[in-house]
C-alpha cells in the first residue's frame, strides 16, 4: 500500500499526517497541486518494451496533446532537492521508492509501489530515495504547476529515509 507522510519543512520530527488511505492521499496531494492514481501493472516481470506495454495509459495521461517525452528509468536515490520546469509523472512498475515533495512550508513523502502514478507539478522542489533498481516509466511534459513556494531550504537527510518509512508503516492507523 502507498503511504503518505507530511511534516512541516522546519520540523521533520513532527508528523502532520500519515495515511495509507488512497482518497486521503489524492486529496492531500491535490491540495499542493500534485496528483496520485493507480494503474494496473501488466506482467511486470516480462521482458520487452515497457513504453509499448503502457502506451495507452501514457496517452490517456497526457491527453494525446502537447509535447512530452516518456522513458523507462531504473531508479537510484537522488538526495538533493531540485525542481523541474515541467510536470513529471512517475508510474512505478517494479520495486518501491519515496518521493519527497517540498511544497510551500510542508514536505510530503509518498512511498510508492508498483501500480502507483505520482504527478509532480512544475516548480515543486523534490528528491527521492528507494530500493536500488526500482523501475518507473517517467513522463515529462510541459505545463504550469504549483510553485515550490517560500518554504525554507531543507536538507533531505533531516527527514526519514526510505528504510525508516518502510519500517514505520507497520504502525500506520
Amino acid at each position: 500500500m502507498t503511504l503518505l507522510t507530511v511534516w512541516p519543512d522546519d520540523q521533520p520530527g513532527h508528523v502532520l499526517l500519515r495515511t495509507e488511505d488512497t482518497g486521503a492521499i489524492v486529496a492531500e496531494l491535490g491540495r499542493v497541486g500534485a496528483g496520485f492514481a493507480r494503474w494496473p501493472v501488466v506482467d511486470d516481470d516480462a521482458d520487452g518494451d515497457l513504453l509499448a506495454r503502457y502506451r495507452e495509459l501514457i496517452d490517456s495521461l497526457v491527453g494525446g496533446a502537447g509535447d512530452y517525452a516518456a522513458d523507462v528509468v531504473a531508479g537510484e536515490p537522488s538526495l538533493a532537492e531540485r525542481s523541474g520546469g515541467g510536470v513529471e509523472d512517475r508510474f512505478f512498475v517494479r520495486g518501491a521508492a519515496v518521493w519527497y515533495l517540498h511544497a510551500g512550508r510542508e514536505v510530503h513523502a509518498v512511498l510508492c509501489e508498483p501500480g502507483d502514478v505520482l504527478t509532480v507539478p512544475a516548480g515543486v522542489r523534490h528528491w527521492h530515495d528507494g530500493q536500488a533498481g526500482y523501475v518507473t516509466v517517467r513522463v515529462r511534459r510541459s505545463g504550469a504547476g504549483a510553485s515550490g513556494g517560500a518554504g525554507r531550504a531543507v536538507v533531505p537527510g533531516e527527514f526519514p529515509g526510505f528504510e525508516e518509512l518502510v519500517a514505520e508503516r507497520v504502525g500506520v492507523e
